[in-house]
């Protein structure tokens, strides 16, 4: 006689969403930390910004100053208040710590279907 398995797949799809709902703001949260290393900084205002405007419980990161898009993809940032400052700074950080935001989202993912 065989073997005949069966499994919820309402379940499944629980802890599915309760391991994205795990993964995606601490993700999220190191991504904001990792980008603003590398963004530019004068008084402070647009990294501020950042740290209220963005919505790491959806991950959704924002820079809300009225220049932040043209100072991410022009001009020279200067180094005298952040020596790390970039153009493209989220892209810079995804290429420095990609691979440590993975291995973020596969442990905060797994723990996350287990609760």
């Amino acid at each position: 006689m065989g073997v005949k398995v069966t499994f919820s797949r309402a379940k499944v799809a629980a802890r599915i969403k309760s391991g994205i709902k795990s993964m995606i703001p601490a993700v999220a949260e190191q991504a904001l930390a990792d980008c603003n290393y590398f963004a530019r900084r004068d008084q402070g205002t647009m990294i501020q910004s950042s740290e209220t405007a963005s919505d790491l419980k959806n991950g959704e990161l924002v820079w809300d100053t009225p220049y932040a898009k043209k100072v991410y993809y022009t001009g020279k940032p200067s180094h005298d208040e952040n020596p790390n400052a970039s153009l493209m700074w989220c892209q810079k950080a995804y290429d420095t710590f990609g691979e440590d935001w993975n291995e973020i989202a596969q442990i905060s993912f797994s723990e996350g279907m287990n609760k």
